[in-house]
Formats: structure tokens, C-alpha cells, sequence
């Protein structure tokens, strides 16, 4: 009987990019028009946005702003802010070429400089850290079964998760809101800060239909001459494609704000009660296919002399979509001599990951900054940095975990002792995956002209196995077939210390 060979699907999902690059921001600005003259500057502070991304053969070219927003003191003890959009490019080299690369993108400031030349000019000097990594889904044909020619093959399975994809969509959300009951009509809007989360995720085949919601901060000074803040929550929604979703699936999702303005307007009676929101909202879901993977790590013949050929290769396990609040509550000290908290928000959030026993580890740092009043009757800006760590509970060893950390709002009250208690509504997302790393059985061929001239004579032999030994190694040195073992020893049990076991030999 001729050598027959079945080959099934199997999908490696392989690095292509991880990397960390640095990314220059420079900038020689002059203030808007409309914009009062400067006297004291007291934050600038800088956005990353990334706003592009393309693959081309063995590069992965990417497109961003960086959105830098100054906060100072103007002519007439007001506040006021200038904002300066500078774009960057940047292209990174991918180790093999894949055509929907599959990407995990992150930006965090490093070190930004910026100071007054004059009333109406700014040089502004920083950098970015931009994170990069990229992972393609390849599909290949794997030997999974075999006969004929006395071929015997190590046949295998385990648990795998084929990656679908990942779909990037941009959403716009636009609204008229009112000034809550009470609140003083508006001068000048300050400053805003926006976060937007998943709240519902249904999945149908080939989409995963994402609700939301988009969270604001606004602080602006009134026309009484002080400060106040207004919270408000509007609704998102977003549908993502990606073929081959259903609902065994496993669906990673997240939203992030790209960019938001918030502009005040005129009532009917014409003070400015209302304020405009235009925020663009990106949604991104990545998802992945279990399925159980069929191949073949060793074979030999029992008839004819063998050769053959395997390769190492990794498929991935996912056990599970990370969803989760971290919670965030500490007492910081007010700055000396402060008056007044004019307003409390998160500045910047990171988060790095280590492994531990039982379940990796997210710790992340969290910069609550403050803009408080002192008793000169000045404005200045202070800054806190607060550590988390989240423990993922996993009992298999070699557990990985890609995790993103955001800050969705703070809170604050004021404690005893001139302090506050500072609260951040945090959320971590992310999956929890573990590499299977694995043998495949690459190529076979069985020589009928040459027939084995080590077999055992037939018989059925005593053999005293140790521990460590298994059912196929001792066929293979046998050159017998396997499930006849397993039929004459009923009661095997591998893995128990030394034990005798009969072995047939046809």
C-alpha cells in the first residue's frame, strides 16, 4: 500500500515587529490672534495620536500628531491656552512581509521643554516613546494523518486560537449640552479632558457591534471671574468587521478619544450656557478563533527505512479577554500655602507588566496633576505620581499579559490635615495568552526498496520502563505499533515509577 499523507490547516501567529523608537517634537510657535499675551506659563502638555498606519513590503510606515496644548497666566489674571497641532512620520523595519499585519501601537511623553521667547512666541522641545509591535496570522498545511508503508505517526492536539484580525474604525460624536442647574454662565473654557470606554459588546457573525460611552471633564472660568467643572457622559457607538467573528470567538476591544474640542455658545437669551462637543472617538477590536490544532511531531516505519524532517513552531493559547477595574484611591498632601483646588485630573497613564508566580502582574503609574490657588492669589500647577499594581490570577506557568491601562475620570475630597483624597476610575483591557511551543512533522518518505533491517524478531517481550519513558518511545525502539501496547497494558499509567509492560512485536 502506497504512503498516504493528510495535511490540516494550522495558524502560526508570528511577531513581525517590537520595538520602542524615539520620536522629536519641535516647535517654534507664535500664540493665535485671539489668544491674550502670556505672563507666566504654567503646564504645557502633549497628546500622541497616532493617526495613520500603513504596511508595505518589510516596513510599517506610521502617521501622527502631536497635539501640545500650553496652559498660562494671560494679561489680566486670567487663564488661558494655546494649542499646536505637530505632525510625524516614521517608518519601522517588519521582519517578514505581511499584508494585514495585525498592530499594537502606544505613545507616552518623554521629556517635553517649553518656554516663553516673548509675550506671542513659544519654543517648545520634547520627545515621544513611541511602542511598536505587529504579529501576522500565517496558514499552512501541517501533516495531521498518515498510512501505508508501515508509517506510524506521533499524532498530537491542543487547545490554539487562530488570529482573525483587527478592525480600527473612527467615530464622531457631536452635541449641544447645557450648563448643569446653577452653574455660572461661561467666559472661557479651559481645559477638557475626554475618555471613552466599552461598555457592550455583542458579537454576530463577522462584526462585533461595540456601545459605549465618552466621558468629559470641562473646566472653565466663569463670567462671576472664578472657576468651575462640569461632568458629563454621551453615548458612543461603533460597529468593527472582521471576518470570521462569531460568538465563540474571543473579542479584544478598546476605545480611545483622538481628539475633542469642547467651544462655548449662546443661549437664546444670550449668554453662553451651552457648550459644543466635537470629539472623534477610535474603536479597535482584535479578534481571535479557538480551535483545536491536529498535527504530527515524529513518525517512523515498521517495514521500511524512514526519513523525515520537523520544525519548531509556537501556536497561541488565549484564555481569556481582560476587562477589568483597577482601583486607584490615595491621600496626597495640598501644595504649602494653597487656597484654593481650582481643578484635579489625570495628567498621563502607563503600565508595564512583569510575571509572577500564579498570574502576571500590571503595575502601572498614574500622574494626577493640579492646578490650586495660593494664597498670593496665584494660579500654579502641581503634579503627583500614584503607583497601581493588578494581579491576572492564571495557574498555567508562562502566562502573557497585553495590557492597556486608562484613566476614565478623578475625583477628589478634601481630608483631614490639608489633604485630599484623590480617587481615579481606572480600567484595564488587554488579553491573557500563553505560547504553546511545539514540534511539527514537516516532510516524510518511506523508501520501499529498502526494508528495515533493525526490527525486533515478532514476539511478545517483559520490558521495564522507566518513569520518564513513553508508549511511543518504546514502540519506536521496538518497532512496533503503539495501540497494540496500549491493548496488551490496559492499566498503563504513565508518568508512575518503573513498571513492567508487554511488548508485542508483529
Amino acid at each position: 500500500m502506497e504512503l498516504k499523507l493528510t495535511r490540516q490547516p494550522l495558524f502560526i501567529n508570528e511577531p513581525l515587529i517590537d520595538q520602542t523608537v524615539e520620536q522629536p517634537i519641535e516647535c517654534d510657535a507664535l500664540l493665535p490672534d485671539y489668544c491674550p499675551d502670556i505672563v507666566r506659563i504654567l503646564k504645557c502638555s502633549v497628546a500622541p495620536v497616532l493617526t495613520g498606519r500603513r504596511a508595505s513590503p518589510g516596513k510599517l510606515e506610521l502617521e501622527g500628531m502631536a497635539v501640545v496644548t500650553v496652559y498660562y497666566v494671560s494679561t489680566g489674571e486670567g487663564v488661558a491656552r494655546g494649542e499646536y497641532k505637530i505632525p510625524f512620520s516614521r517608518i519601522v523595519e517588519m521582519k517578514a512581509d505581511h499584508p494585514d499585519p495585525v498592530l499594537s501601537l502606544s505613545a507616552r511623553v518623554d521629556y517635553l521643554n517649553c518656554r516663553a521667547v516673548n509675550q506671542r512666541r513659544l519654543d517648545i522641545r520634547g520627545a515621544l516613546v513611541l511602542t511598536v509591535k505587529a504579529t501576522g496570522c500565517r496558514e499552512e498545511q501541517v501533516i495531521a494523518e498518515g498510512e501505508g508503508m508501515g508509517l506510524q505517526l506521533k499524532r498530537e492536539q491542543t487547545e490554539a486560537a487562530r488570529l482573525l484580525g483587527q478592525c480600527v474604525r473612527e467615530t464622531r460624536v457631536t452635541e449641544r449640552v447645557d450648563l448643569t442647574h446653577g452653574k455660572p454662565p461661561i467666559q472661557a473654557i479651559v481645559r477638557v479632558n475626554a475618555a471613552a470606554r466599552v461598555t457592550e459588546i455583542k458579537q454576530v457573525a463577522g462584526k462585533a457591534v461595540l456601545r459605549g460611552e465618552l466621558n468629559l471633564h470641562i473646566l472653565y472660568q466663569s463670567a462671576a471671574g472664578g472657576f468651575d467643572q462640569l461632568e458629563y457622559t454621551l453615548p458612543t457607538s461603533a460597529i468593527c468587521e472582521l471576518d470570521g467573528l462569531g460568538e465563540e470567538s474571543l473579542c479584544d476591544v478598546c476605545q480611545q478619544v483622538t481628539s475633542v474640542t469642547a467651544e462655548p455658545a449662546a443661549a437664546e437669551d444670550g449668554e453662553y450656557r451651552l457648550i459644543a462637543i466635537d470629539a472623534v472617538v477610535e474603536s479597535r477590536a482584535r479578534g481571535w478563533l479557538p480551535y483545536t490544532a491536529r498535527y504530527c511531531s515524529d513518525c517512523y516505519s515498521t517495514k521500511n527505512q524512514c526519513t523525515f524532517r520537523t520544525r519548531a513552531a509556537s501556536l497561541t493559547q488565549v484564555s481569556r479577554v481582560i476587562q477589568e477595574a483597577v482601583p486607584c484611591k490615595e491621600t496626597v498632601p495640598l501644595p504649602e500655602k494653597a487656597e484654593t483646588v481650582v481643578d484635579l485630573w489625570c495628567e498621563e497613564v502607563s503600565a508595564a507588566v512583569r510575571s509572577e508566580n500564579g498570574g502576571p502582574v500590571a503595575e502601572g503609574k498614574v500622574t494626577v496633576a493640579m492646578l490650586a490657588k495660593l494664597e498670593d492669589g496665584q494660579l500654579y500647577y502641581f503634579d503627583k505620581v500614584l503607583e497601581i499594581s493588578k494581579k491576572i490570577p492564571c495557574e498555567e506557568d508562562g502566562a502573557l499579559l497585553e495590557a492597556r491601562l486608562a484613566c476614565l475620570g478623578c475625583s477628589w475630597s478634601f481630608s483631614a490635615n490639608d489633604t485630599l483624597e484623590v480617587r481615579c476610575d481606572l480600567e484595564l483591557t488587554g488579553t491573557l495568552s500563553r505560547p504553546v511551543r511545539t514540534m511539527l512533522l514537516d516532510e516524510v518518505q518511506v523508501d520501499e526498496k529498502a526494508p528495515r533491517e533493525d526490527a525486533a524478531a515478532p514476539g511478545l517481550y517483559l520490558y521495564l520502563a522507566d518513569p520518564e519513558e513513553t508508549l511511543w518511545d518504546i514502540a519506536k525502539r521496538y518497532n512496533t505499533n503503539m495501540d497494540k501496547i496500549t491493548g496488551e497494558n490496559p492499566e498503563e499509567n504513565q508518568g508512575r515509577e518503573r513498571r513492567v509492560l508487554l511488548i508485542p512485536v508483529l
